[in-house]
């Protein structure tokens, strides 16, 4: 394999990964707005709401993380 071949590669998985990061962060926010609703739309629980709709998602995609940004 050429070095621009492994380098288009390389971008095209970078590509994914940032989608897969995207579809979970976006996964994790609304979890997390749900869980918000659910409590009566109490504030100050933010953190704890985000906290527990990202541990509830990435145990349902295993190997997967979020990757700050």
């Amino acid at each position: 394999m050429t070095p621009k071949h492994q380098q288009k590669l390389n971008v095209n998985k970078t590509a994914l990964e940032r989608q897969d990061n995207e579809q979970l962060r976006s996964e994790i926010e609304q979890l997390a707005y749900t869980l918000f609703c659910q409590c009566g739309y109490e504030h100050g629980h933010d953190l704890k709401h985000w906290a527990e709709a990202e541990q509830r998602v990435l145990e349902r995609h295993p190997g997967k993380g979020v990757n700050g940004g």
